[in-house]
């Protein structure tokens, strides 16, 4: 998936088609994930758990790529509490667009390394607050 530089800005057209996911996320009818417990054979694990993310919450993360969601920001220098999401609230009170990318490169390279990563953030509320505050930044660019 492409990875740009974070200095390519985002168009409002980017913007919007990642909002076009606001409304599926909103909706607490909807499952975005399944946790797959890890299996056993006697005594043996043969399967670790892991997570399964829904077709739709999938082409949401392809978008998030393709629109310039994810940049190459070195999100392993910004922070060593990177897996604490109250950090990740605490920059998303003020966040313009640029830290609305950094926390989005930063969910997904995290979620790389640390499995169901970014089923927490959906769980906790994290990415509907991040898509919220994108809206309202959508709405103050002319």
């Amino acid at each position: 998936m492409p990875i740009v530089d974070e200095s390519v800005p985002l168009t409002k057209k980017n913007i919007e088609i990642i909002l076009n996911y606001l409304p599926y996320f909103e909706d607490t009818n909807q499952k975005f994930f399944d946790i797959i417990m890890p299996k056993r054979d006697g005594r043996n694990i043969v399967d670790y758990i892991y997570v399964t993310y829904s077709a739709k919450f999938m082409e949401f993360y392809r978008e998030l790529h393709e629109q310039g969601f994810v940049t190459n920001f070195n999100w392993l220098d910004s922070t060593s509490e990177s897996e604490d999401l109250s950090h990740y609230y605490e920059l998303l009170e003020d966040a313009d667009i640029m830290t609305l990318r950094r926390l989005f490169s930063m969910i997904v390279r995290n979620d790389k390394h640390n499995e169901g990563f970014f089923a927490d953030v959906v769980d906790s509320g994290l990415l509907l607050a991040m898509l919220n505050r994108l809206k309202l930044l959508n709405e103050e660019i002319e």
